[in-house]
């Protein structure tokens, strides 16, 4: 999630039929058909769908201080290094100047911007998914995988790992809040303990949720690997399921789910029993990042979806100083 001042400052370039002529001012570094250039979405990134030459394809730019330029390069070569093992993952469109990743500087900030094909197929719903699909979901994630076991490490060296994020933690917790900082050395002191090994610790996706994958009739495509990180595979097959709730190994959909995921690597079966130490390691991730991206308030004044958002954000927020205190007693 981005800072909610930088969302704020270019959602406020988007007119009422959700066109900005900010956005077009970036993507002018690319080839578009004019009047086709849409926003879709603000969360980590500003995403907007343009066609060029009757086909979709997607912008995507972020404020220079939320991503280095060394970080989504590394993230391209990933995309296109899979592509080359069949994995069904957007790739990245170069500009007009032969660039994949574009720095432009504007009156509103720096900013890196990327272009990304159009991956087919549709999104599939928690509640509505079928057996077939989940099974194709857990293979899809399994093959990527498969496929991140193969990786030279030059392409994932400039990625984050889950140190990393230790690390980011450290930084961001209120120093006040004993519990948090208490939750934190007991999940540093279990994750340390865990076996790695290269068929079991590599590049995951770290976002393998269904609204970054297409089902189509034979393939199951992929987006957003902007997140991707360094870590235990099993992490990916937790944070994927995360809509099921507290991850459980007898839940009928988890198993097809995993069902799909070994007919195409192997599952280590000793850490997928400590899955509850991944669960709350995103919880903890989330507060971070939430609590870091609510860097304004609002007012009467403030947009609508703005105070909407700051509502849900900081709800989300005290849900989990909810769950962390209860856990302290």
């Amino acid at each position: 999630m981005m800072k909610l001042s930088t969302m704020k400052l270019i959602m406020d370039t988007i007119d009422q039929k959700w066109k900005s002529t900010f956005a077009e001012s970036i993507l002018e570094r690319w080839e578009y058909d004019k009047g086709t250039v849409f926003f879709i979405r603000a969360s980590a990134n500003f995403i907007f769908i343009f066609k060029r030459g009757g086909k979709h394809f997607f912008l995507r730019f972020n404020d220079s201080s939320e991503r280095t330029v060394k970080t989504i390069k590394s993230e391209l070569s990933i995309l296109q290094f899979l592509n080359t093992k069949g994995i069904h993952a957007a790739q990245p469109i170069p500009s007009k100047h032969g660039q994949l990743v574009e720095v432009v500087k504007t009156e509103l900030g720096t900013f890196h911007a990327v272009v990304f094909e159009s991956v087919p197929g549709k999104h599939e719903e928690w509640g509505e998914i079928t057996q077939e699909n989940l099974f194709k979901w857990g293979s899809a994630l399994g093959r990527l995988h498969q496929a991140c076991k193969e990786i030279p490490q030059e392409y994932v060296k400039n990625r984050p790992s889950w140190q990393d994020q230790i690390v980011e933690f450290q930084c961001s917790l209120p120093q006040a809040n004993v519990l948090l900082h208490k939750e934190m050395i007991e999940l540093v002191d279990l994750t340390n303990k865990l076996q790695v090994t290269t068929d079991n610790f590599g590049l995951i996706h770290y976002d393998f949720e269904l609204d970054n994958l297409l089902f189509s009739e034979n393939s199951v495509g992929i987006i957003d690997f902007d997140d991707c990180i360094t870590s235990w595979y099993v992490a990916d097959i937790v944070y994927a399921l995360r809509d099921a709730g507290s991850f459980q190994l007898e839940y009928p959909q988890v198993q097809e789910f995993l069902k799909g995921y070994k007919s195409e690597t192997s599952l280590d079966t000793d850490i997928i029993k400590v899955a509850s130490l991944f669960e709350r390691l995103h919880r903890l991730m989330m507060y971070v990042r939430l609590t870091k991206s609510m860097d304004i308030e609002t007012t009467e004044s403030s947009p609508d979806w703005l105070r909407q958002l700051h509502n849900k954000l900081s709800a989300m927020v005290n849900e989990y100083l909810l769950w962390i205190n209860k856990k302290g007693e």
